[in-house]
């Protein structure tokens, strides 16, 4: 049975998303065959169209369009904040890059855009005013700092770079479209509906600091599973590192590195279902679990729809040094959202993302995925 948690636990109400919306905004036909240029005022006229489809329990304006750029110097889309009565509401990332355009979303008053995240971590102030974010890799983006040649990305990680590598700067382009964002007109002004939607009632979230603080490790399957064991209630909340540590061991996650005091760990993806298993037995709940390879979207929403929680296991190639990067993370619900000019539909997943304590929506379509993997429990 799942056990009420704890006060102080870190978690958000998610209310229910209501289901097929539609919004009209433009009344007149638009050409589906010319292109234009995407400016600010347009970044942020898309942003607030796809959360008038997306998001619908508060009326949010968009704000504060940062381009973003690959690491060729290309601008390839733009990340937009979200505000609900001139608080901070989230933000939506147009990735030109991808089928969908959308890469990621999030609403909510703790939500924090990776550019925001890096910006309250940057101490330079060249690397604010003066460098373009980059995306270094899929849902990962950097500010890079000339003045001591390094690069800081989302996820608190800073290293030396060549800055030449990560100019906007390019021989041999045109330098009036290198650096403009162009899109469909059609899809500029694109509608949405949210076409279905479930999630677990209520949001399980632990910060990688609060983690650290705790335990002095941290594994990013090993907080998918802390997360998983709050709601399935096999955590003695008196013990946070014991619980930790004891998925840790159950999993047979492996130390990858230390730094500052903190150890870091790795963790086989086959391990993290066997192990979450023996882990909740020992404290006398029984869950039963299933992994795959190449899990559908069906997968996650039948999981989700039964009560239950689910990990997704994801691989990718990182731009600067082209070396896989995997990382899993607690699956707590999903959305289904469809342009209505094509049909195209973006299947996302609500989860925790292993670093912060608001919702992320994981865009499952992404297509430069090295591996994919899930797992789901039944409890």
């Amino acid at each position: 049975m799942k056990k009420n948690l704890k006060r102080f636990i870190s978690f958000i109400l998610i209310t229910m998303l209501t289901i097929s919306l539609s919004i009209p905004v433009l009344a007149k036909e638009v050409p589906t065959n010319e292109k234009n240029k995407v400016t600010d005022e347009i970044a942020i006229q898309m942003a607030e169209n796809f959360a008038k489809g997306a998001y619908t329990e508060l009326s949010l304006s968009a704000a504060n369009p940062i381009k973003l750029y690959e690491s060729t110097g290309k601008a390839i889309g733009y990340i937009v904040n979200y505000y609900y009565n001139s608080t901070p509401y989230g933000y939506v990332i147009f990735d030109t890059t991808g089928s969908s355009l959308i890469s990621e979303y999030s609403f909510g008053p703790n939500a924090k855009s990776p550019y925001d995240i890096i910006a309250s971590s940057t101490q330079s102030t060249y690397s604010l005013n003066n460098a373009p974010l980059i995306k270094t890799a899929p849902f990962t983006y950097g500010l890079v700092d000339e003045s001591n040649g390094t690069l800081t990305n989302n996820y608190g990680e800073t290293e030396s770079i060549n800055p030449s590598t990560y100019s906007i700067n390019s021989d041999g382009k045109d330098p009036s479209s290198w650096s403009d964002v162009f899109l469909e007109i059609q899809t500029i002004y694109e509608n949405y509906n949210l076409v279905t939607t479930n999630h677990l009632d209520e949001f399980l979230a632990f910060s990688e600091d609060y983690i650290e603080d705790q335990t002095a490790h941290y594994a990013c399957a090993i907080s998918a599973l802390y997360a998983c064991a709050a709601y399935y209630g096999a955590l003695n909340f008196a013990d946070v590192s014991g619980d930790y540590l004891g998925l840790w061991e159950a999993t047979g996650t492996s130390v990858s590195s230390t730094s500052n005091g903190i150890t870091y760990g790795i963790t086989d993806v086959y391990n993290v279902g066997p192990g979450f298993v023996s882990f909740c037995a020992d404290k006398g709940v029984t869950v039963s679990q299933n992994t795959v390879d190449n899990p559908n979207y069906r997968f996650f929403t039948n999981c989700i729809d039964g009560g239950n929680m689910a990990v997704v296991h994801c691989g990718i190639i990182n731009e600067d040094d082209n070396i896989r990067s995997g990382h899993s993370m607690a699956v707590q619900g999903y959305a289904t959202i469809q342009s209505k000019s094509s049909g195209n539909q973006l299947h996302t997943l609500m989860v925790f993302d292993g670093w912060n304590e608001y919702v992320r929506y994981l865009n499952l379509d992404f297509g430069n995925w090295t591996d994919l993997r899930g797992t789901t429990f039944n409890g």
